[in-house]
C-alpha cells in the first residue's frame, strides 16, 4: 500500500477526540514496545487520531511506539505529540503528509521531530534496482540508536526487499550489499509499519527471516471495518518477531477507535 496522502479532504470529526481511550490506564511501560493502529476506509482514517496517540504516549509511555500509516492528518499534529515526548522517554514513529501528494514518516523524541523520508516502493513489482538503491541511500535517515540496538525503518511494502517462499526465502535480486549488511547487523530491530494489513502469505516467512539470528521485527497495520471477512482488528494486524519466533502481546486494548498492543522488548 502506498504512503501517499489520503484520498479525500478530511471533514470535521464530530467524535470525541478521546473516544476509545476509556480503558487505557496511566501505567508507564518503560521497557515495552507499543504498536498502534486505527480504522480506515479507502485510504482515509475514519477519525482524527492525534489526541489518541498523544494520550497513549502520556498514559502508557512505552519505550517505543510504532504507529501504522496515515497516522495524523498534518505536520501541525506533530506538535502535541512532540510535547508529550518531552515529558516521557518514548520514541514515537508515525506518518504525516509532507505538504505534497506524499506522506513521510517522522521520529519524535525529546520534544523534537526527525523526518525519516518517503516510502521508496510499495510492492514487489516496483522494487526495481533504482528504488532499492534509493532505500539504501535513505538508511541514514531511517536508522537510529534505540536501547543499545540499531533500529531501521522499512515503510509498508518495502519489506519486499525480501522474496521467495520456504526454503528459498532471501533478499531480492538487486538489493545492495550495504542494505543487506545493515538489515542483518547484530541486534538490529526492523520497524515495518504498514497502511493496511498485508495479505500475501509469504510476508509471514519474510518477517520470520528478518527476525532470525536474534534480530527483532515489529509491524503495525490499520484495518478497514468494511472488510466483510473481519470487521475489527485481526490477531495479525500487529506483530512482533524475535529470533525467528512470533511473540505474543502482554497487553491489548481494542475497540472501534483503535488497536493498541504492548510487547516485551526482547533481550539482546
Amino acid at each position: 500500500m502506498s504512503g501517499r496522502v489520503m484520498n479525500r479532504e478530511r471533514g470535521r470529526d464530530d467524535v470525541n477526540a478521546e473516544a476509545g481511550l476509556e480503558k487505557i490506564t496511566c501505567q508507564p511501560q518503560l521497557d515495552k514496545i507499543g504498536t498502534l493502529s486505527f480504522p480506515v476506509h479507502e485510504q482515509d482514517p475514519i477519525h482524527t487520531n492525534t489526541r489518541r496517540i498523544e494520550e497513549i504516549v502520556r498514559r502508557r509511555s512505552p519505550a517505543l511506539l510504532l504507529c501504522a500509516g496515515w497516522s495524523v492528518p498534518s505536520t501541525k499534529d506533530l506538535e502535541p505529540i512532540k510535547t508529550a515526548t518531552k515529558q516521557v522517554k518514548t520514541v514515537v514513529l508515525l506518518e504525516a503528509p509532507d505538504g505534497t501528494r506524499e506522506s513521510i514518516y517522522f521520529r519524535l523524541c525529546g520534544g523534537e521531530h526527525f523526518p525519516m523520508g518517503r516510502q521508496c516502493f510499495s510492492k514487489s513489482t516496483n522494487a526495481t534496482t533504482a528504488n532499492l538503491c534509493s532505500l539504501d541511500a535513505a538508511l541514514p535517515k531511517r536508522s537510529f540508536k534505540f536501547r543499545a540496538r540499531q533500529a531501521i525503518l522499512l515503510v509498508c511494502g518495502e519489506i519486499a526487499i525480501m522474496c521467495g517462499r520456504p526454503p528459498d526465502v532471501d533478499f531480492r535480486l538487486g538489493v545492495p550489499d550495504t542494505l543487506k549488511k545493515k538489515v542483518g547487523a547484530p541486534g538490529v530491530i526492523i520497524l515495518n509499519p504498514t497502511h493496511t494489513r498485508m495479505k500475501r502469505w509469504e510476508v509471514y516467512e519474510w518477517r520470520k527471516y528478518l527476525s532470525s539470528s536474534r534480530h527483532t521485527y515489529v509491524s503495525a497495520s490499520n484495518w478497514d471495518p468494511d472488510d466483510h471477512q473481519r470487521r475489527g482488528p485481526s490477531p495479525t494486524v500487529h506483530t512482533v518477531w524475535h529470533n525467528g519466533q512470533k511473540q505474543d502481546p502482554v497487553d491489548t486494548f481494542e475497540n472501534e477507535f483503535l488497536c493498541y498492543r504492548e510487547w516485551d522488548l526482547p533481550k539482546l
